[in-house]
């Protein structure tokens, strides 16, 4: 049944298999450091400039003008890795990932809220004052 996959298309299937890996390495990269980082207010405004100028790769141009019209992207989605899954946004983040470092300064998170025990019935007093009542 392997007849129809000449050594044209085992090859094919190679690359694209061997692409397939390097982008979602890639991926799992870039979103590990950015769950590190929280960006800042101030970071989103530097990542804006800098994708309105011209050192911005078309990708990153394009992504921007995306974005400023409002087509359910922002970019606190974008540098957190919550819109990874569009390709525009994968193309602009690997082609100006260097300068991206250098303008995503991060703030850390904050740490989780405490968790505060649930209440059970069990947990009511059982004797009781004249001023509980």
């Amino acid at each position: 049944m392997t007849a129809w996959r000449t050594p044209d298309i085992l090859a094919a299937e190679g690359f694209l298999t061997s692409a397939v890996a390097d982008v979602d390495r890639a991926m799992r990269a870039a979103q590990q450091s950015l769950k590190t980082k929280e960006p800042s207010t101030e970071d989103v405004r530097r990542v804006m400039q800098f994708a309105k100028s011209s050192e911005a790769s078309p990708a990153m141009r394009q992504l921007a003008d995306r974005i400023a019209r409002g087509v359910g992207l922002s970019w606190r989605q974008v540098l957190t890795g919550e819109a990874s899954h569009d390709p525009l946004v994968r193309q602009a983040l690997e082609a100006d990932r260097a300068r991206l470092n250098e303008l995503i300064k991060g703030e850390t998170a904050p740490p989780p809220a405490p968790r505060r025990p649930v209440r059970r019935d069990e947990d009511e007093p059982t004797q009781f004052t004249e001023d509980a009542w």
